[in-house]
């Protein structure tokens, strides 16, 4: 098993060579020896953590191999989650009651996020106004 751990920690060294961001995608079968490796330690009374210290790779990689995905395979792109739900939007719609002699409507929007919608220029003023803006 020694043997086959030095050979493993070569491997991952070259895998990691040059490389800024972590390494390339190890092949299946470094993979599952390192999960074989894993299972002995923790049958020999130690911790994953020492498995992936001694292997040469993070542990959060190893428990994912463990897992039998690849590592990194559970992280999602920041906002891909809330992208994949539609929301309906309406374009160009102006209430009718706020056009008045041809003006558009205005929309006041604060710095903290508040919205207001459908003011002629002359009631956005005034609100601005008593906002003290």
């Amino acid at each position: 098993m020694e043997k086959e751990l030095e050979q493993f920690q070569q491997e991952a060294q070259r895998l990691k060579q040059g490389r800024k961001g972590g390494a390339l995608p190890f092949p299946e079968a470094l993979r599952a020896f390192a999960v074989r490796y894993a299972e002995q330690t923790l049958q020999a009374g130690g911790t994953v953590v020492e498995a992936a210290a001694k292997l040469g790779v993070s542990a959060p990689t190893l428990y994912e191999w463990r897992k039998g995905r690849p590592a990194g395979s559970t992280k999602r792109k920041k906002g891909t989650e809330r992208s994949a739900v539609l929301l309906p939007v309406r374009v160009g719609e102006r209430p009718e009651e706020a056009v008045v002699a041809g003006q558009s409507p205005v929309v006041v929007v604060s710095p903290s996020g508040w919205r207001v919608e459908g003011l002629s220029v002359e009631s956005a003023a005034q609100l601005l106004g008593r906002l003290a803006c």
